[in-house]
């Protein structure tokens, strides 16, 4: 009996075999489930992305199946992306507060509706699908804060840069991806093929993203909220219609300065809560506001490179160009998209080892150097593709690191938030882009066949514009860090 009762001591005692198997076998386990858990968060931010650039092949042809204007049509695009910023801080903010997964189930239900209704009616309907559809990039900070609190210090910078990777992945995705729906089963497709992977995405996270609650005793800012709101659909209204109202038009102009006092307005407001919406004292810190900085030139450098690109390669030879049908331009950023993918886990190892700041700058320099080559070394189309695939690479590498600049400098209980503002930068970065390829395109454009195309002289001058802001997002990075802080920060999460 004593000899059974020593046996089994052993057989439980630390180091013993047993023990090592039984840990090793939890450990696995552990890194089993943190895998999990970042594969459905990195597949959730692909779908709200890839859904932003779904429909962008089938907006031409909107005009003629819903019997809508253009201008009306264009609003599909302007929807999303107004319902995408105002929802990002809201409900970053929202996941500071509230059980993350919560919060993630709802913002991709919201996704699941839009695209259920939207093809089920007229122009009206599918605008609003599409305005529910862009609340879906409100998840991506929201997942990111629960990378933060739910996995193992060394697995949070990779996650971090595989989620944020996921930004560019899923607008390099989508156009091709929408193109080949449109050709083979039509625009209704998208929409269902929409509802069915945000459906999947729902049933992934309830599965397995933990429960949580938060220990944030804040309370939420409803009057920043809607101030904010305000401001940003006011400004972003401006930019992505201007186009079509007339940049020098009454309306336009008096939504720029209606926007601008509003956010003066809120920006006071913020700064006297104790809970505020967004800490903007936070946001003002150096590092941080560098990084929102380079946030915005990156999403402007990310999505210009996808406009330039797919013009570039449709323009008629006389006007730089090489004449490749849409189907074959847009099937050209596939290689993009894949790279984004593919340097995410090479960007979090840098991190690791010469820290963010470094991996931002680096690749803020890669994507200046690609839109040089694109100025400069461009034989044939197959040229214009290498090229953007270096910009995408040089994107992929400084948004791995955007996310990981933020998580080091600001407080754990902000993350959602601070990680939202980030996201919103390079929404806007986005969207501004879109509106400087319309107004620069169409203020240089020649006339070819029954229309017009770009010149020569308008794809040069995007070129020019986005190596300046290549190089200026490159300082800007070099120098996002406190006073006194070594070259080289050891970036390791576990030491936050």
């Amino acid at each position: 009996m004593k000899v059974a009762e020593q046996t089994n001591r052993t057989e439980a005692a630390p180091g013993t075999k047993a023990a090592q198997g039984a840990q090793k076998q939890a450990e696995d386990q552990k890194s089993a489930n943190a895998s999990k858990l970042i594969a459905v968060a990195a597949f959730s931010c692909l779908v709200v992305t890839l859904l932003q650039s779904l429909v962008v092949p089938a907006v031409p042809k909107f005009p003629a199946a819903l019997g809508a204007s253009a201008t009306t049509v264009s609003w599909l695009v302007t929807s999303t992306l107004l319902t995408g910023a105002i929802a990002t801080p809201v409900i970053g903010r929202l996941g500071d507060l509230l059980p993350r997964r919560r919060m993630m189930i709802i913002t991709m239900v919201l996704v699941f509706v839009g695209s259920i209704i939207a093809p089920l009616g007229g122009i009206v309907t599918v605008i609003i699908g599409r305005a529910l559809q862009g609340m879906g990039t409100a998840l991506i900070p929201v997942a990111m804060a629960e990378m933060r609190y739910s996995l193992p210090p060394h697995r949070i910078g990779g996650a971090l840069a595989l989620l944020s990777a996921m930004l560019g992945i899923g607008g390099g995705l989508g156009i091709p991806l929408g193109g080949v729906i449109l050709s083979f089963v039509g625009w209704k497709a998208m929409f269902w093929f929409a509802a069915i992977m945000s459906a999947i995405s729902i049933a992934l996270i309830a599965s397995f993203i933990p429960a949580d609650t938060s220990d944030n005793k804040g309370s939420f800012d409803y009057v920043g909220a809607v101030l904010l709101s305000l401001g940003l659909s006011a400004v972003l209204s401006a930019i992505s219609q201007g186009g079509s109202w007339g940049w020098g038009s009454a309306l336009t102009i008096g939504l720029f300065i209606a926007g601008i006092v509003v956010f003066v307005a809120w920006g006071y407001y913020e700064l006297r809560q104790d809970s505020p919406l967004v800490n903007l004292r936070t946001t003002a810190d150096r590092p941080i506001l560098l990084t929102n900085i380079a946030s915005i030139l990156l999403g402007v450098l990310m999505f210009t490179n996808l406009l330039l690109t797919t013009l570039e390669l449709q323009n008629p030879i006389a006007q730089g160009g090489f004449e490749w049908p849409a189907s074959a331009a847009g099937l050209a950023m596939l290689p993009s998209a894949l790279s984004m993918f593919a340097v995410a886990p090479i960007s979090a190892r840098l991190a690791a080892k010469f820290g963010a700041r470094i991996v931002v700058t680096t690749g803020s320099a890669i994507t200046a150097i690609g839109y040089i080559a694109r100025l400069f070394l461009e034989p044939n189309g197959g040229f214009v593709v290498v090229w953007a695939t270096v910009v995408a690479i040089g994107v992929g590498i400084g948004y791995a690191g955007l996310p990981m600049m933020i998580v080091k400098y600001s407080p754990a209980h902000e993350a959602g938030s601070a990680n939202a503002v980030n996201a919103l930068m390079r929404s806007i970065g986005m969207s501004a882009s879109s509106a400087m390829v319309a107004a620069i395109t169409a203020t240089l454009a020649v006339a070819h066949g029954s229309g017009t195309v770009p010149s020569s002289g308008a794809l040069d001058t995007l070129a020019i514009i986005s190596i300046a802001m290549g190089v200026i997002a490159t300082l800007l990075s070099l120098a996002a860090r406190r006073k006194g802080e070594a070259e080289i920060e050891h970036t390791e999460l576990k030491e936050q």
